[in-house]
């Protein structure tokens, strides 16, 4: 049970996990009609909240329990609406690009422009991989007044960090010929804790804290023996954040070539300064 409510249920988008309270998740909007009507004709079943409540008596706390009459029209599981809502619900909680044969309604042009209205609001949008799956992600002038408001952006240790498991599986395989798209994942390359930690900079006691967090945010994934990989996360940027990142890489692996001189040239920066070592403490300025 501790898994399924630490782990399982969480990651499938079931429940929502803040602090010691537990609350039902997105994915829940994309039940059938038929699983809702079956799950609230069992409700009384489940155990009071009390343990000293009396028989016959309403407990002080939770809902209710009630029946569904065995009469009641089932809602319309094929109408646009909630056609949407489950494409929505599925996309927003899958941990990776959601395979376009598990969606086909979105090959419909109507259904998908339907939920690309739906999620603008939201300052979300619809996404489709180079290999034609689906995903959403922040548009663009979302992410950039996050960004400017400081919601939701990694520490400096962990952009640093992101940056080494992004070199060394992915910008120096692509080098050597091995990486042979412009993805940041499906291939295989991985990177271990001590190969990342030979860049002296940071530390290993500031690193596996760092790759936590990077694993919880969904930038970084790890296999079963202890190597690292990029994360589902990186597939939810958009076209033009992920040709940024690209650039990023470049200043960072050959800060001195005429490519980085080029980007830096655009952007307004300067030529970075060495700095010291990288913690758990340190500023947005010991990137730069």
């Amino acid at each position: 049970m501790k898994q399924a409510v630490e782990r399982t249920l969480p990651e499938a988008g079931l429940i929502a996990v803040d602090g010691d309270e537990l609350r039902l998740g997105a994915a829940v909007a994309a039940f059938p009609a038929v699983v809702v009507e079956g799950l609230s004709r069992g409700h009384h079943l489940l155990p009071s909240p009390r343990t000293d409540v009396q028989a016959g008596e309403e407990p002080a706390s939770g809902a209710p329990s009630y029946e569904v009459p065995s009469d009641a029209e089932p809602a319309d599981e094929m109408s646009d609406g909630y056609v949407m809502r489950s494409a929505i619900a599925t996309l927003e909680t899958a941990r990776r690009p959601v395979p376009r044969g598990e969606l086909p309604m979105l090959m419909d042009p109507a259904v998908r422009a339907a939920v690309e209205r739906a999620l603008l609001p939201c300052g979300r949008q619809l996404l489709q991989t180079g290999d034609g799956n689906w995903v959403t992600g922040f548009c663009d002038p979302l992410a950039d007044a996050l960004v400017a408001e400081g919601v939701g952006t990694l520490a400096a240790v962990d952009r640093a960090v992101l940056a080494l498991v992004l070199l060394h599986t992915v910008a120096i395989p692509r080098a050597q010929g091995r990486h042979r798209h412009s993805r940041w994942t499906g291939e295989a390359h991985t990177v271990t804790l001590a190969e990342l930690a030979s860049n002296r900079r940071i530390s290993k006691a500031a690193m596996r804290p760092a790759l936590r967090r990077l694993r919880a945010a969904g930038m970084v994934a790890e296999t079963t023996t202890g190597r690292y990989l990029p994360g589902p996360a990186l597939d939810r940027m958009s076209e033009a954040r992920s040709n940024l990142l690209w650039e990023d890489l470049i200043l960072v692996g050959r800060p001195d070539g005429q490519l980085a001189a080029a980007i830096r040239r655009r952007r307004g920066l300067d030529v970075p300064a060495p700095r010291g070592e990288l913690t758990d403490e340190s500023t947005e300025t010991d990137l730069r």
